[in-house]
């Protein structure tokens, strides 16, 4: 009996040593998940994946980029927003991992025989992770008044670093 093919899957039969650029693109429908299509993912979802293969493992790093139709959490309007995630997952070949990391999801053993990497699952869990737990329209006052304070200050500190470094900028073009 044949397996299935895998929507997100990286061959590392023949992979040599290095670093391997990988590019997917697929829909929410692709991965027949209802949690997937449940926050209207609407466009296609971009998956990149960087593999770093080295003698005794390989270290792949994925990164979402999607767009997503929401509703906002107060008045319920619709609020378009770019998600965007990545996570990390170290694959250790044949025993070398120790116990410690066959707990922990970010830390996988690999068998020998082993021909291909699945990454399905490990992309809908880095699409679901990258929804935001609470959306906030800017259309109304009333939304946007209530508002994180964490968002206010980031955009503070953004404000801060910019007037920083050009400041900054100043005086090394002042001494140089």
């Amino acid at each position: 009996m044949r397996k299935e093919k895998s929507l997100i899957e990286i061959r590392i039969a023949e992979l040599n040593q290095g670093v391997h650029e990988y590019t997917f693109t697929c829909k929410a429908s692709d991965f027949k998940n209802p949690e997937i299509e449940e926050p209207a993912f609407n466009g296609d979802i971009q998956v990149t994946v960087a593999a770093k293969k080295t003698d005794t493992e390989i270290v792949t790093a994925i990164e979402t980029v999607t767009d997503a139709e929401l509703n906002c959490d107060i008045c319920l309007a619709p609020v378009h927003r770019r998600l965007s995630g990545q996570f990390t997952i170290f694959f250790v070949f044949g025993n070398q991992g120790n116990e410690a990391h066959e707990t922990d999801g970010e830390y996988r053993t690999l068998p020998p025989s082993a021909t291909a990497i699945d990454l399905t699952e490990d992309v809908r869990e880095t699409l679901l992770l990258s929804l935001p737990v609470k959306v906030v329209c800017e259309a109304y006052p009333e939304c946007s008044a209530l508002r994180t304070d964490e968002e206010t200050q980031t955009e503070d500190d953004q404000t801060q670093n910019s007037n920083w470094k050009a400041s900054l900028q100043e005086l090394k073009h002042k001494f140089h």
